[in-house]
């Protein structure tokens, strides 16, 4: 007669790394960052410290990787590189007895371009206006949540764009005009005072 003894099967372990984080939207990371950061705070004000692996401890750890996962899509970098980077030039400031006065945050250069102004050229004009409109509605769409992240908020960027060059098209069109064209890659309509186009 054997004894066969029945063991529950363990529960699943969750890792709690950067990569957790990334499922969660901003406001759902700011909020826990939040209520981290506010526990800690409080188990200070307590007089009950923090120490290495208790409670706060380990919601300190969460919150910075949450702040890292939340930094990386706004910038496309890595916080932890960023501020090692800052480190360093402050070190090297201070050893040469100059003034550290900025420290630029990098963001990623978008991946999306607008279209030329003359893509826009061949469009009837309730096509432009329609083309204007859509665009216009897309960047809405992209930013509308609560977390747009870093490819929406470039999908936006590149809309609005091409809803301007549709629009200056459009405006040059109904003026009988040229509408000047600002600096790079934003096209701005010299619209009179006031006054509406009709």
């Amino acid at each position: 007669m054997s004894k066969v003894l029945n063991f529950p099967t363990p529960a699943p372990v969750e890792i709690i790394n950067e990569a957790h984080f990334e499922k969660f939207d901003e406001a759902a990371l700011l909020l826990m960052c939040f209520e981290l950061a506010a526990d800690a705070v409080e188990a200070v004000s307590e007089g009950e410290g923090i120490t290495e692996r208790d409670c706060s401890h380990v919601g300190l750890m969460e919150v910075c990787m949450a702040l890292a996962v939340m930094f990386r899509r706004r910038t496309g970098h890595e916080a932890q590189q960023v501020s090692a980077d800052h480190l360093d030039h402050q070190r090297k400031c201070l050893m040469e007895g100059l003034e550290s006065k900025s420290l630029p945050i990098p963001v990623r250069p978008p991946a999306l371009s607008p279209l030329p102004t003359a893509a826009f050229t061949a469009l009837s004009t309730a096509d432009l206006a329609q083309v204007g409109f859509n665009y216009v509605n897309r960047s809405h769409e992209h930013i509308k949540g609560n977390c747009p992240k870093l490819i929406e908020l470039d999908l936006a960027r590149a809309h609005s764009l091409d809803a301007m060059g549709a629009l200056v098209v459009l405006i040059e069109r109904l003026s009988g005009g040229v509408a000047s064209i600002a600096c790079g890659e934003t096209p701005i309509a010299n619209a009179p005072g006031s006054e509406t186009l009709q």
